[in-house]
């Protein structure tokens, strides 16, 4: 596959998501992509895949796209425009469908090396340092509260219960969960401090 393919997908990705505020802006995208490379270097795969997998992850999402279906149209569109084979396409969309924390499958042992690695990357965004920044941004995007004693619920800081801290053992390659385990004990201490913090006696 031709560089200038993943150059231009660099550019539209860019501008598709210029305005995006919820903590899924490109610097995210580019940090994914970023790992899914360095993953790949120690996993193997399909390298093309997965750069085109990684940069188009969240172009789908319904978090972020009113119309999923319509964004899957016209990602597909750009693929063919742009020289990608139809059983390339055909491998980055399943993987972009399962890639996602919520997706049915996005767990299932089935899922190619590519997907694996793609899903690892995104994941490790999630958790870390970069990953409370982003729970936050998330949280303060949608008017959530960051910590309420009363109605935990309501707050970003339930999200960490939800999601966050289950990552660390749904990551699936060997590299991804060497990073996991220290990106994991960073929530842990967060938490702990946000928890003496807020619960000072006087």
């Amino acid at each position: 596959m031709d560089n200038l393919v993943f150059e231009r997908a660099e550019e539209f990705i860019k501008k598709e998501f210029i305005n995006e505020k919820t903590g899924h802006d490109w610097h995210h995208i580019e940090r994914v992509y970023k790992m899914a490379h360095y993953l790949q270097k120690y996993e193997g795969g399909n390298l093309e895949i997965i750069k085109l997998a990684a940069l188009f992850h969240d172009y789908t999402d319904k978090k972020l796209k009113d119309d999923p279906k319509c964004a899957e149209l016209k990602m597909k569109a750009w693929f063919k425009l742009n020289g990608v084979t139809q059983i390339d396409i055909e491998a980055i969309l399943v993987i972009i469908q399962n890639v996602s924390f919520s997706s049915k499958e996005s767990s299932h042992s089935n899922l190619s090396l590519e997907g694996k690695i793609v899903q690892d990357a995104d994941r490790l965004d999630a958790i870390g340092a970069i990953g409370i920044a982003r729970c936050f941004t998330y949280g303060g995007a949608k008017g959530r509260y960051i910590y309420n004693p009363k109605d935990q619920k309501s707050t970003s800081i339930q999200h960490f219960y939800d999601k966050l801290l289950k990552i660390k053992d749904k990551i699936q390659t060997d590299t991804a969960k060497e990073i996991a385990v220290q990106r994991h004990e960073m929530l842990l201490f967060f938490l702990r401090e946000l928890e003496d913090e807020c619960n000072i006696q006087f």
